[in-house]
């Protein structure tokens, strides 16, 4: 019988993924997976260390988030939602509107980060056009931003190894510079951090040129994920997006990465006292599930009134599936009923005792940070070491955290934990020693 591995190998296409690195780490079968952990058909357990691709902030298989999909898909699985509504739709915006910082009217579902952004970026330039703004036809991105790989979203990516090939597709944005701290401290999220950074000078600068033809800036608050997990400190996005808006700009937050808990709060963009006039929102959302949300500012709809032709005729086919939508409930339930907020500073905390003992663990270690529930730690090879010989540290650091039995996948240089909210002491013991053990492996 034909393995799955070769089956897979034959008629699949993985993302992100070379075809050669599939021989040197082949795709690892997963049969189930539960709270922190995935498991392979013969019971191997894996600790899910990024929760997935920074999905399922409440674990795996949480039998809350399962009850409310399995009586979902019983009662009604899917509907258009262009001329009909439902009840897990409407429910979830009010519960999003609710949790949010007052001033949110409306919410937008989409299927997906990416297509989160995309909806922000044709809100915004729309809006424009319709109420006698011609002019204002660009976007500012962040300098190493990462906002998805759809077209839109991709143009404001600032790292070429997505953009480069592409490029002649995509839109011109008007890059900003921005700070970044390799020693950024939780801590520092209550702070001005940023604010005098001559980056951010620089920043408020190309703002103040370009304020009459900027529709929106883009910013993804606090943490620069993709973007080597760079932490760009809070008075950085209070004063850039202070500036913004002063000016008529928008300000779309993308939250896809960092919302719903991953910074200790709910929303990233609270730490520095913003409201951006549009918040995107997917990934830890329904967790489990495609869903997207963008929250929209309170009278934001009031361009789109009118004659017909002002519609936003924007649409996804599953636009609000119900079974998402109630994962989604489900999970913003369990943020209440748990005290899952009330009991991040305790888990934050341990990360930081678990993050400091790596780095103190291991030379190759040069920089380590944190902000909330991610933590990062940059690594230089020793000479002579296999990441120093061969160059593809993060592809050997992965192959040797998965013979530990941990799942790390580190962006080049950049060790990284992004484990569900809900990781306890001993799996956190578990990812430090196969962490510490892994970049000596590696990186001596």
């Amino acid at each position: 019988m034909t393995s799955l591995l070769d089956r897979d190998r034959a008629h699949v296409w993985h993302p992100a993924t070379h075809f050669a690195d599939l021989d040197r780490v082949p795709p690892i079968a997963v049969e189930r997976a539960r709270g922190c952990w995935l498991y392979e058909p013969g019971g191997r357990a894996i600790l899910d260390a990024i929760a997935s691709w920074w999905t399922c902030v409440h674990g795996h298989g949480h039998p809350a988030i399962v009850a409310a999909i399995r009586e979902q898909v019983e009662r009604l699985d899917h509907v258009m939602f262009a001329g009909f509504t439902h009840e897990p739709a409407v429910a979830l915006a009010e519960a999003l509107i609710a949790a949010a910082p007052p001033g949110y009217g409306r919410v937008f579902y989409a299927d997906c980060g990416s297509a989160a952004v995309e909806v922000a970026l044709k809100l915004s330039y729309q809006a424009r056009q319709q109420r006698g703004e011609p002019r204002r036809t660009r976007f500012a991105t962040l300098r190493n931003g990462y906002h998805g790989e759809t077209l839109g979203a991709l143009a404001l990516c600032g790292a070429g190894a997505y953009r480069d090939t592409f490029a002649p597709l995509l839109f011109s944005p008007i890059e900003l510079p921005a700070p970044g701290y390799p020693a950024h401290e939780h801590a520092d999220l209550a702070t001005d951090l940023g604010a005098d950074a001559p980056e951010t000078a620089a920043a408020l600068a190309a703002i103040e040129a370009h304020g009459e033809e900027l529709t929106a800036i883009v910013i993804e608050p606090l943490v620069q994920c993709a973007g080597r997990m760079t932490m760009t400190g809070a008075g950085f996005y209070r004063r850039i997006a202070a500036a913004a808006q002063a000016r008529g700009i928008h300000v779309i937050a993308d939250e896809i990465a960092v919302g719903l808990g991953r910074t200790g709060r709910m929303f990233a963009s609270t730490w520095s006292e913003v409201q951006p006039d549009l918040l995107c929102l997917s990934k830890g959302l329904a967790g489990v599930m495609p869903l997207a949300a963008v929250l929209i500012r309170a009278g934001f709809d009031a361009d789109f009134r009118g004659a017909p032709a002002r519609s936003f005729l924007h649409s996804h086919t599953f636009t609000a599936n119900p079974i998402a939508c109630a994962a989604a409930l489900a999970g913003l339930r369990l943020f209440r009923e748990a005290e899952l907020l009330e009991r991040l500073p305790g888990r934050i905390a341990a990360i930081a005792a678990r993050r400091r003992a790596v780095a103190a663990a291991c030379p190759a270690v040069v920089a380590d940070r944190q902000a909330g529930m991610i933590a990062a730690l940059e690594v230089a090879p020793r000479p002579g070491s296999p990441a120093a010989r061969d160059g593809r540290i993060g592809l050997l650091v992965r192959e040797a955290a998965l013979a530990r039995g941990v799942l790390l996948r580190p962006l080049h240089d950049t060790v990284y934990w992004l484990p569900p909210l809900v990781i306890d002491d001993r799996e956190l013991d578990v990812l430090a020693e196969a962490t510490i053990a892994a970049i000596r492996a590696v990186c001596g």
